[in-house]
């Protein structure tokens, strides 16, 4: 074996020399240093994993300290009864611990951050000021409020770092009492200065005086009385408004009785006038006023005047006049009353009682037996006590008839007019007469008739006349003159000849009797289709008769086929018109705008300012909304037309939710409103048309986010129930009231309140047209505790072929 190693080692000793050549050197040592760097790097990684290992297990102990501390201190927070927000940035504020029950505050986080909602709403605005210069500026304060009466609160706040602190704490011992007593003190200086500001607008003088009677205050008008510059010119010169006698007469009276009342003159712009003064002393000195009553005591000289004049007025009347006083006692009586009751003087200017005149009446034979005596003095009393005038009739024995009126005076007492009713009585009853003949005779024609007087008034008229022209009964019963037809009953007319209207009939009416007339007969057409003859028929005395007949039957039939002819081709017209025109006339500019608009945003049109962006961003804006309210007037008058056809898919349930939602989403985020989407219990698809039902859904969201407060959730479900599938909308806003839900449907019935902006109306009705023409339906309900549920059903079973709208 040895002899074979070294026969061989040779071959060997050249094997190796070929072996180990460079190349081979190179090879071996870049295999050693890439093993020596694999195992460099694997110890790192080991040792690297160790450390990090035990840092975060180190990071968890301290998150699960940290969490303790939290929790301790907000156990603290609670313990002591102080509650403190925390604002970080533009993130929610943190609420921590708790407050009395007894101060009123609620405990409910949102509620608490609404300080308007439980807070006076004076202090309300100052904390949220306040805390708005804390997040702004790191501006501190300190303020005490009251919530409930007696229970005052300390709202404090600071910085620190980053966060800005708000803490409101209960007040107790001597900084309630201190509280209590600031605020009352910024009660009391409130309403001084309310007072203060009162008094120097009064137009009455008013003063104050000091101990020594000094002059330490006076308003506005006491400087313009007095004729100073202003109140500190009539002070430092100590200006006096009242002579120096009546000065003392007031002095010597606050002495005596503490508050002096009294009428004093004084000189006023050159003018004497007379004030009622009020002085009354007080701990600090005196305070008065001083009202002028110059014009009051002119007007009393004035009405004993007037009464001298009317009593002299009243004696040469004919009819009879009395004034007993409170005590039904005769103060006054003219020389009609006398003779009317055949009184003498000398009984009359004794004053007697109203009782006792009646007592004399009654046993002189003046007064009938029909009534006993005690119910006519009864009726006499309460007329005292009425608190307005009274009216009756008195029969005398004589056959005499007697219209009483009684009118109480606010003084006491009453005044009694009687009114001898004898003659006009006679000359009404045969007037009434007459005139129930004739009107029993033209009620019976069947022809409406209206005679006119020469001086142009309605003298009579049969009921059919009334109800042609719709004439009310107060109006023929005030006998107007026939050129007030005009104004009443004109725009009842639609003349077929020129010349003929009331105009025309009134002029036919008040001509002369030789003259010519400018209508003798013809026809009227009249607003409700009905077709009258009339003629114009002079009467003598110088009156006019105007009959109509009606002729409508024979011309009905005809005129009602001509116009619906007509107003179907017109509405046909109209609708096409329509149609045509906000297709080409409208949709196109707008389109064009909008298209300018983004080609303005371009990289290859150039860069634009913020203010250029600004403004394209509002006209982009404007022109989608326009753009927006014209398809749906455009979809509309397609669907009042008949001519908008459905076109029905199999409709992915999920998919349209999520388009509807996804196009939202920006509106409901800048709203601050959450959307909550559940299709769960839909099923997968149904028959519809997808671009409208999308339209349908997004309508109602866009609704919803428009009312839905700040902070509330607005859901849309999809349920299948039977054979239909429901979409419903719900929101936590204002609701619809239930006597408005009708109108909601209705187009262009927009209603702004509790929403965010007014739209054009027509999301609803967009709604409801798209739903009906799918054979669906839509219901809105509005829940007890508030907010508005929308739900449409769509049908499940339906052929597969467009559907016209009818």
């Amino acid at each position: 074996m040895v002899l074979a190693c070294l026969v061989a080692t040779p071959a060997r000793a050249q094997l190796m020399d070929r072996a180990m050549a460079p190349e081979t050197i190179w090879t071996l040592a870049l295999l050693a240093l890439l093993l020596g760097a694999a195992m460099i790097a694997a110890v790192w990684l080991i040792r690297a994993r160790t450390a990090a290992d035990a840092q975060n297990e180190q990071l968890r102990a301290e998150l699960a300290d940290a969490r303790n501390e939290a929790e301790t201190r907000s156990a603290i927070l609670s313990a002591e009864g102080h509650r403190v927000v925390v604002y970080r940035g533009q993130a929610e504020p943190e609420v921590a611990g708790t407050l009395p029950p007894e101060l009123g505050a609620p405990s409910d986080q949102g509620r608490f951050l609404r300080f308007s909602a439980w807070m006076p709403a004076v202090d309300a605005a100052r904390v949220t000021a306040d805390i708005e210069r804390l997040r702004r500026s790191a501006e501190p304060f300190r303020r005490e409020i009251e919530i409930e009466p007696g229970r005052p609160m300390e709202v404090s706040g600071r910085t620190a770092g980053a966060l800005a602190l708000v803490r409101f704490s209960p007040l107790g011992g001597l900084r309630e009492e201190i509280a209590h007593l600031r605020i009352e003190n910024e009660r009391a200086v409130a309403t001084i200065e309310t007072l203060q500001t009162l008094f120097d607008a009064a137009p009455m003088p008013l003063w104050l005086r000091g101990t020594d009677g000094g002059l330490v205050w006076a308003n506005a008008a006491y400087a313009r009385a007095v004729e100073a510059s202003d109140v500190e010119d009539a002070i430092e010169r100590r200006l006096e408004l009242f002579a120096e006698q009546d000065r003392a007469g007031i002095d010597a009276m606050l002495r005596a009785q503490g508050i002096f009342e009294g009428q004093l003159n004084a000189v006023v712009e050159a003018d004497r006038r007379n004030f009622a003064v009020v002085d009354a002393r007080g701990t600090f000195g005196s305070a008065g006023l001083a009202v002028d009553v110059s014009a009051v005591e002119a007007v009393r000289l004035e009405l004993r005047e007037t009464i001298r004049s009317h009593s002299e007025t009243l004696d040469h009347l004919t009819t009879a006049v009395a004034r007993f006083d409170e005590k039904t006692l005769l103060v006054y009586h003219n020389a009609a009353f006398a003779r009317l009751f055949g009184l003498p003087d000398v009984y009359l200017e004794t004053g007697p009682d109203h009782i006792a005149i009646m007592d004399r009446l009654r046993s002189g034979g003046v007064l009938p037996d029909d009534r006993p005596l005690r119910d006519v003095k009864a009726e006499i009393l309460a007329a005292y006590r009425a608190p307005q005038a009274t009216d009756a009739i008195w029969h005398l024995a004589d056959g005499r008839t007697l219209r009483v009126l009684a009118n109480p005076v606010p003084q006491g007492g009453a005044t009694w007019v009687f009114e001898d009713l004898t003659e006009k009585f006679e000359l009404e009853s045969r007037l009434n007469a007459l005139v129930r003949l004739q009107g029993e005779t033209l009620d019976s024609l069947n022809e409406a008739v209206a005679v006119f007087g020469q001086d142009g008034r309605l003298r009579l008229s049969n009921p059919i006349f009334c109800e042609m022209w719709g004439l009310s009964a107060e109006f023929v019963a005030a006998k107007p003159h026939i050129r007030a037809f005009a104004d009443t009953v004109s725009v009842q007319t639609r003349p077929n000849a020129a010349g003929t209207s009331w105009a025309s009939f009134a002029s036919a009416v008040t001509a002369f009797d030789e003259g010519p007339r400018d209508v003798e007969g013809g026809e009227i057409e009249l607003s409700d289709g009905r077709v009258q003859t009339f003629a114009v028929v002079p009467l003598p005395n110088g009156q006019t008769m105007l009959t109509f007949t009606d002729i409508s039957d024979a011309k009905a039939a005809e005129r009602m086929l001509r116009e619906r002819n007509e107003a179907l081709e017109a509405a046909d017209r109209v609708k096409s018109d329509f149609v045509q025109h906000v297709n080409y006339e409208l949709r196109s500019p707008l389109t064009n705008i909008i298209g300018f608009s983004a080609l303005l945003r371009a990289d290859e049109t150039g860069p634009l300012n913020a203010r250029q962006a600004e403004y394209l961003d509002y006209i982009s804006t404007s022109t989608n909304t326009l753009l927006t309210i014209v398809n749906d007037i455009l979809d509309l008058a397609t669907i009042d037309a008949g001519i908008m056809d459905l076109d029905l898919s199999e409709v992915d349930i999920a998919k349209v939710a999520g388009h509807a939602a996804q196009a939202v989403q920006e509106r409901m985020r800048d709203s601050e409103v959450r959307l909550l989407v559940d299709v769960s219990n839909a099923g997968t698809s149904f028959m519809a048309d997808e671009h409208r039902v999308t339209q349908v859904l997004f309508n109602l969201l866009s609704n919803a986010a428009n009312f839905a407060p700040s902070g509330s959730t607005v859901s849309l479900r999809a349920t299948r129930l039977g054979n239909e599938i429901a979409f419903t909308v719900t929101d936590e806003g204002p609701g619809i009231a239930p006597q408005d839900v009708a109108k909601a449907f209705q187009r262009f019935e927009s209603n702004p309140a509790g929403g965010r902006q007014s739209g054009a109306g027509l999301g609803l009705s967009i709604v409801k047209s798209f739903v009906e023409l799918h054979e669906g339906s839509v219901e809105i309900v509005t829940p007890p505790k508030g907010g508005t549920v929308v739900t449409c059903r769509f049908p499940l079973a339906r052929q597969e072929i467009d559907r016209a709208a009818e």
